[in-house]
């Protein structure tokens, strides 16, 4: 920021005021201008609905991904975005930018207040910057046919605690190859994307490259904000092996990757695709709570690890609105990029690479008394995984899911139980 904060150094972006203190801006042009004047102090980006989103992406491509624009008109930092409650699509999509907050709708009361405090923040701007604030990323030109023009591969480094934790999979994961092949193919996606800087990169992905810092990808505050409520279940490490919000960062590495597998069944073994996403959402739900449980020990022995993502999945808006009962693979949309093939290109050759979780019929049982996860009920069918798969690990009892069904006026309980 260039010189002391002015009376109108407090700014809002979008269709509406959100503030009297603020001097609210409607056009991007107008924003852009006062940003070229000095003392601006923060700038807050109103992001609800999809039209308020699409607007508040122009506006921040604008700011920080334009590489002919030599110098940050404003740092990032000094940034607030106002989302929906739960929009938790548009957290990831804006957190790339590094900015200084998400506040959910519920909260736009504080926004003042933070504004505030982020005004009269000393914030280093270095003359000269990479587009977002991006982590060290490596670059790898993608092969193209004769005539067109190449396609980049772009790849973004993990945060040091983030690779520390990975590095934890990478080895125990190995090590149980003998359990599960999925155990051993998660571990080597891992090698090849993590050494080779690709992490998780694609479109749907890259909140997989989260810097601790707040930068890039998901903010300390919005994966605070998931520790309260997605994860608000699991307790804290009671041996402090890791942080919160580094765990939720490797799990969300661990879901994409595991939605890579389901990719090499079709890419690699030729499989025809004939499950759901939801389906598949299902069973990636499980084979991450396994693999957690299975690197930690009985710190994620509980029942609750299967359930972190339930808030997204058991909703019946979300699956007429999302496609979830489209029959395709969930990264379907990804398959031509350059990157893909070559990474799954290192699994070795199987006749199936993942498959249907081991629990699913107790799953369904459990379902029935749970009326949010009822529409899934109607047509039980359209969540099962027809490819075939043998390689299930074991899983200690407390994982195993207890549900209850009633037969001839009696209860029996139903539980997970996996190949052996």
């Amino acid at each position: 920021m260039d010189g002391a904060i002015t009376h109108d150094g407090l700014l809002s972006f979008g269709d509406r005021p959100l503030d009297a203190r603020l001097v609210h801006h409607e056009r991007m042009a107008t924003v852009m201008k006062r940003l070229l004047a000095p003392g601006v102090g923060a700038l807050v980006i109103d992001a609800r609905g999809a039209a308020a989103l699409s607007r508040a992406h122009e506006l921040l491509r604008t700011l920080y991904d334009d590489p002919r624009r030599a110098r940050r008109l404003l740092h990032p930092h000094r940034v607030i975005a106002l989302v929906d409650d739960g929009d938790l699509e548009a957290a990831f999509e804006l957190g790339r930018y590094g900015l200084g907050g998400l506040v959910p709708d519920r909260e736009r009361e504080l926004v003042f207040g933070r504004v505030e405090r982020i005004a009269t923040r000393e914030i280093e701007t270095p003359v000269m910057t990479t587009p977002a604030l991006a982590p060290p990323r490596t670059a790898r030109l993608g092969p193209h046919l004769l005539g067109e023009s190449p396609t980049i591969a772009i790849g973004h480094r993990h945060a040091d605690e983030t690779l520390e934790v990975l590095a934890r999979y990478r080895r125990m994961l190995h090590g149980a190859a003998h359990e599960s092949t999925v155990f051993d193919d998660v571990a080597t996606l891992l090698d090849v994307m993590i050494d080779e800087g690709f992490t998780c990169q694609t479109s749907l992905a890259c909140k997989a490259g989260v810097t601790h810092a707040g930068q890039f990808i998901g903010s300390f505050d919005y994966y605070r904000e998931l520790r309260r409520t997605r994860y608000a279940r699991i307790p804290d490490d009671p041996e402090d092996r890791v942080a919160m919000e580094v765990f939720i960062a490797v799990d969300e590495v661990l879901h994409e990757v595991l939605h890579l597998l389901f990719l090499a069944n079709e890419l690699r073994a030729g499989a025809r695709v004939e499950h759901t996403e939801l389906a598949e959402e299902l069973s990636v739900t499980w084979w991450q709570g396994v693999i957690h449980q299975r690197v930690w020990g009985e710190w994620l022995e509980g029942p609750a690890i299967l359930e972190i993502n339930d808030d997204f999945m058991l909703s019946e808006d979300n699956a007429q609105k999302r496609g979830f009962w489209n029959v395709k693979t969930v990264f379907e949309r990804y398959a031509g990029y350059p990157w893909v093939p070559y990474v799954l290109a290192r699994l070795p050759e199987r006749a199936s690479y993942i498959g249907e979780r081991a629990d699913l019929d107790a799953l369904l049982g459990a379902y029935r008394g749970r009326p949010e996860a009822r529409f899934v009920l109607d047509r039980p069918e359209r969540v099962r995984v027809p490819a075939p798969f043998t390689s299930h690990p074991r899983v200690p009892h407390a994982m195993r899911i207890p549900s209850r069904s009633i037969a001839r006026g009696w209860e029996l309980d139903l539980f997970a139980i996996s190949a052996a």
